[in-house]
């Protein structure tokens, strides 16, 4: 089980990689980033920087989350899993549409998702 901790932790690190990567890679001015977290971020801090700033923050939760599976015992490593498996999989899919241009099937969910969310909070 150990081994798939480690296999999930580089995925999630990779995976984010590439989101930060192809992000950088498409935006072209702050406005246009769709997070309003990130496009925050972008415009007080510029958009390199940002990115920068959430890799590194990202990497130290998964750092944190790998560090508690692994002392944690059989539960909290396949809690880990569970819950990376899946963070991994949106990461590359908003990376392969940042890449792409275009949404698949996870970005066009998401968006939808956000969407929902959006307008009830704004209520």
């Amino acid at each position: 089980m150990s081994l798939c901790v480690y296999a999930v932790a580089t995925l999630l690190a990779v995976t984010k990689l590439l989101d930060v990567v192809s992000t950088l890679q498409r935006i072209d001015y702050p406005r246009a980033e769709r997070n309003a977290i990130a496009r925050y971020m972008m415009i007080r801090l510029g958009t390199s920087s940002a990115a920068c700033l959430v890799f590194v923050l990202a990497f130290i939760i998964i750092g944190v989350a790998f560090a508690a599976a692994m002392r944690g015992g059989t539960t909290m490593q396949a809690l880990f899993i569970i819950v990376g498996v899946p963070i991994s999989i949106v990461q590359g899919a908003v990376a392969h549409c940042n890449w792409t241009g275009r949404d698949n099937f996870i970005t066009r969910h998401v968006r939808t998702l956000y969407g929902i969310l959006s307008r009830a909070m704004s209520r």
